[in-house]
């Protein structure tokens, strides 16, 4: 518990440092991203360890309910898409899906209306990933961007990340080293 509560103060720090720094964000956290393994909505477990396959990893985090999520999905997939070749990956976590068969079942009726084939998690209620990090985000969507080592690279983006295209390519960028 003390760590995450350590992640969330370490996340808020740099949320506030990265509004009052200049345009040029060079602020990199190197808060490791939470050690996990949870099946994703097919029933595959997914661990942590699936980093240090790529470059660079987003994560993007949402829920059944939420509008501006689903309405991302599409956006979210095109990025996928045109990422792989430069070695990134993108990871859902649709975070209520480990709650009842029917939030599991809702998840995947959304991904498929959605076209998306990127790796959705369901995570566990009962799992640290849920308990000590995803019941703490304050919004939906949220992405994070995680390096080759597992790292946090820099603050989370809240809300739709299309509209944050520029901070997304510069967490990117800081994530793989360029």
């Amino acid at each position: 518990m003390k760590k995450s509560i350590c992640i969330l103060l370490a996340a808020g720090l740099m949320a506030g440092l990265s509004a009052c720094s200049s345009s040029d964000d060079t602020l990199v956290s190197k808060t490791p991203f939470p050690a996990f393994s949870e099946l994703d909505t097919q029933g595959n477990t997914v661990t942590s360890d699936i980093f240090a396959d790529y470059d660079a990893t987003i994560i993007n985090f949402w829920n059944n309910g939420c509008g501006t999520c689903i309405e991302e999905m599409p956006e979210l997939e095109a990025y996928y898409q045109d990422f792989k070749e430069q070695n990134i990956n993108l990871i859902g976590v649709a975070s209520d899906s480990g709650e009842s068969d029917r939030q599991l079942e809702t998840a995947r009726e959304i991904l498929a209306e959605k076209g998306v084939t990127y790796t959705n998690l369901s995570p566990d209620p009962d799992n640290e990933l849920y308990q000590d990090f995803i019941s703490q985000l304050t919004g939906y969507p949220t992405t994070y961007v995680v390096d080759s080592e597992g790292n946090i690279v820099g603050a989370p983006i809240i809300g739709n990340v299309k509209d944050q295209e520029d901070t997304l390519n510069a967490r990117l960028e800081q994530a793989m080293g360029d």
